[in-house]
């Protein structure tokens, strides 16, 4: 009686998990397919129009640093500018490249935006290279900026990721993949 008992009420228990157990492994594999490569994503045309979208995010993040030096006194606009500044990066503890002074280090975004407002630092991007590696998840740009604090002017080399995902967004009752570009380190 026991074992009529096991098969037909624990016997079924058991089938329904192994049955989710495959749905899970078939949604990570789905979830896995959508970080393609970008080139294979999308066609030659459209990954070079997300590559100028990325370097025109780049000039707004050395515009947003520009204008600190127009908000010294306004901490209310110093908060804004912050603000949006955070929200072009992928992560706000991202390592970014110290240029308020010549050392080579790298410092977390927080203490390098501070670093610009106390220094009133001006950057001037220019010289973007035309071949960009592409990688699986980002785009790694190579330019060059003109640091001016104090009045002398420091040039430096930049190597910088900008990270290009899917995320599901809702737009009313549905939900929708939309690419997105965040800056990365540099």
């Amino acid at each position: 009686m026991k074992n009529s008992y096991f098969i037909f009420i624990v016997f079924p228990y058991f089938l329904i998990a192994q049955s989710n157990a495959h749905q899970n492994k078939k949604t990570v594999s789905e979830k896995n397919a959508k970080v393609m490569v970008i080139e294979r994503q999308f066609s030659k045309p459209v990954v070079l129009a997300y590559q100028n979208q990325a370097i025109a995010t780049i000039k707004d993040f050395y515009n947003y640093i520009n204008l600190y030096k127009e908000a010294e006194q306004a901490t209310a606009l110093q908060m804004e500018i912050d603000q949006s500044i955070q929200n072009l990066f992928l992560d706000t503890a991202v390592p970014v490249k110290n240029i308020c002074n010549e050392e080579n280090e790298s410092v977390p975004l927080s203490q390098f935006l501070q670093c610009c407002k106390e220094k009133s630092i001006s950057v001037l991007v220019s010289d973007f290279e035309e071949n960009n590696a592409i990688a699986d998840t980002y785009f790694t740009f190579h330019y060059k900026i003109d640091v001016t604090v104090n009045a002398k002017t420091v040039s430096y080399q930049i190597n910088q990721k900008v990270y290009f995902f899917p995320t599901e967004k809702q737009f009313g009752s549905q939900l929708k993949n939309v690419w997105q570009l965040k800056l990365g380190e540099f």
